[in-house]
């Protein structure tokens, strides 16, 4: 008996008058394909057709940025549709594609809240060698998360007057400025890393414009774990003296 034949690729569409492309998601199986469309833009000379992968300069530009943040997120996208047909072919043989479609819209619609996209990133960095980081981001959404009455957080909904509540409640419970700070740098990450991948939309104000983002040098990072060890929060984050916290936040 053949095996059933099913296949997932990103591909661009037609370019358009301004000279760019679309990128779009196929789902194939048995011979019926699934077309979902992103909000990826790129430029001719920014695909191979052969390989079906974008070009990325090596120059630090923001296109590269850009396009690296894109390739980031359609890596992932491509593993989450792995593990969608896996998980559907343990339940049934007999499934389409717009079985597997749906599946990953309702994943990726998902990952407009708080908590799920942080686990995200979280397993990203883990594949790429900086887990790290994504522990800090796991740390900072599960505190805002409590912050929240356990309720998760649209990230949508992440605002100046949020933040501003979040670091006075932080301060009444007698946490360290470094604290505070290692707290609102990993969120303000993941909010870059939201508009980057097109999740959510600049606003005109930056919800991290009025809290406290520095970082006082001297102090180290034994108040940081210590306050978030005191919560039990964090599982595991080694001291690094020379760079108190950086060590375990991501660049935003």
């Amino acid at each position: 008996m053949a095996k059933p034949k099913y296949g997932y690729c990103y591909r661009p569409n037609q370019q358009s008058n301004d000279g760019t492309k679309k990128i779009h998601l196929y789902i194939e199986h048995y011979g019926v394909t699934r077309v979902i469309q992103t909000s990826y833009d790129i430029r001719n000379h920014e695909w191979d057709t052969r390989t079906n992968r974008l070009i990325i300069s090596k120059e630090a530009t923001g296109r590269s940025r850009k396009l690296y943040d894109c390739a980031r997120s359609m890596a992932r996208n491509l593993r989450l549709v792995g593990e969608i047909i896996g998980k559907i072919s343990l339940q049934t043989k007999r499934f389409t594609a717009d079985d597997v479609a749906n599946a990953f819209i309702g994943a990726v619609a998902g990952s407009g809240m708080l908590g799920v996209y942080a686990t995200i990133l979280a397993k990203d960095l883990a594949f790429e060698g900086v887990g790290r980081a994504g522990t800090a981001y796991l740390t900072a959404s599960r505190r805002l998360i409590a912050f929240n009455g356990g309720v998760d957080v649209p990230l949508s909904q992440i605002s100046s007057e949020m933040m501003s509540a979040f670091q006075d409640a932080l301060k009444r419970e007698g946490v360290s400025w470094n604290t505070v700070s290692f707290y609102m740098r990993s969120l303000r990450a993941i909010y870059n890393r939201a508009i980057a991948e097109g999740i959510i939309v600049p606003r005109f104000y930056f919800p991290f414009d009025d809290v406290y983002t520095e970082i006082q040098f001297g102090v180290g990072g034994k108040n940081v774990i210590r306050d978030i060890e005191r919560y039990g929060e964090l599982v595991h984050i080694k001291k690094q003296r020379k760079t108190g916290c950086r060590a375990a936040v991501a660049n935003p």
